[in-house]
């Protein structure tokens, strides 16, 4: 027996076994009786009615600070777009926009 009567006998069982796989799967389960979705339902008992919610206006009013008699421009409130691919770290490295100690690996 060579390397490829092996290698065929192997892929011969395989489809055998695969084949009576999916014939199983659609001639016995097709009768098994079908559960809706198994009892995995999420029930609440007690009703609440919705609230409406008024967000209350700052009463901090934000002015920029003065350092050396110069007035410092803010830049709004700080947002986050969240993480990043890595795609995206090495191009913002490779344009300068971040500081980086350590060379990334491929």
């Amino acid at each position: 027996m060579n390397w490829t009567q092996f290698l065929l006998g192997v892929i011969a069982v395989y489809g055998i076994y695969y084949a009576l796989n999916v014939l199983y799967d659609l001639f016995i389960h097709r009768r098994a009786p079908t559960t809706g979705d198994g009892g995995n339902e999420l029930v609440f008992d007690e009703d609440s009615p919705p609230e409406r919610v008024v967000s209350e206006p700052s009463k901090v009013a934000i002015e920029p600070m003065v350092k050396d008699g110069k007035s410092v421009i803010s830049s709004g409130p700080l947002q986050s777009t969240g993480g990043i691919t890595i795609k995206e770290l090495v191009s913002l490295a490779q344009n300068n926009v971040i500081e980086y100690t350590k060379a990334i690996p491929y």
